[in-house]
């Protein structure tokens, strides 16, 4: 059986969700003719085989998220999240100036600098923008105000915040992985996988069976495609020592 990294898991997993399509397209095809009630339900195992495989997949692939496998992905997401919490920060100053003054004390006590660009480019910039902002929040100005119901959209605004700035450091600075866990969670992802190219593997055959009569349906409905590996691996098997 193979063995697969974590970008080759990923890419049998796109592969899987391709089959359950085609597969939704060959049930249809066959939904129409009354007497291939059998064949049908062949597919409907095949689909559920794959689905069923593929769920695991994804659950091995989120639970190893924090493997270096996925830097780039965390990245990604790190841009999105700073994106949200300037989005956050701002959302503070609008309502403010929505509901009260643009350039009232409220607006001093908490932006005496509106220099929001600095919140979407992560650095230092935005950390010292964060702890200058975090201070002015909890000033007894601001505290007051909030216990204040004329101000009762401010209080869920300025936690929206908070909690929006901690969702992004700890995605900036994950924990380090004890090596024991990261090997379990490459394996975990590995047996997954497996679980899913044998479960595509059975798909085919039970597709085969179905279209026995039109074979040459298999082939136009794309379900005779096969996962295809990616070569770094096969180029570093011949690399590799004897």
């Amino acid at each position: 059986m193979s063995s697969f990294s974590i970008q080759e898991a990923q890419d049998l997993a796109a592969f899987g969700t391709q089959t359950i399509e085609r597969l939704a397209a060959a049930s249809a095809r066959l939904a129409a003719q009354n007497e291939a009630a059998e064949e049908h339900a062949w597919l409907e195992a095949a689909t559920l085989r794959v689905t069923s495989a593929l769920e695991g997949v994804h659950r091995a692939l989120l639970e190893a998220a924090p493997l270096p496998e996925f830097a780039n992905a965390r990245k990604v997401k790190s841009e999105a999240l700073s994106n949200a919490w300037a989005d956050a920060i701002e959302g503070v100053f609008d309502a403010i100036v929505a509901n009260v003054s643009a350039n009232g004390p409220l607006v001093e006590a908490l932006f005496p600098h509106q220099r929001f660009a600095a919140l979407r480019r992560p650095g230092s910039a935005a950390h010292n923008f964060w702890l200058e902002f975090e201070r002015r929040t909890e000033s007894s100005y601001v505290r007051r105000l909030c216990s204040d119901p004329a101000y009762e959209f401010l209080p869920p605004l300025l936690e929206a915040a908070k909690t929006s700035e901690r969702t992004l450091r700890e995605a900036l600075a994950p924990r380090p992985l004890p090596e024991a866990q990261a090997v379990a969670l490459r394996e975990a992802v590995n047996v997954a996988a497996q679980g899913l190219e044998l479960a595509l593997r059975q798909a085919r055959s039970l597709t085969d069976a179905a279209f026995a009569a039109t074979p040459t349906l298999v082939n136009e409905l794309g379900l005779d495609a096969k996962p295809k590996r990616r070569a770094a691996r096969a180029e570093a098997a011949k690399l590799s020592p004897s």
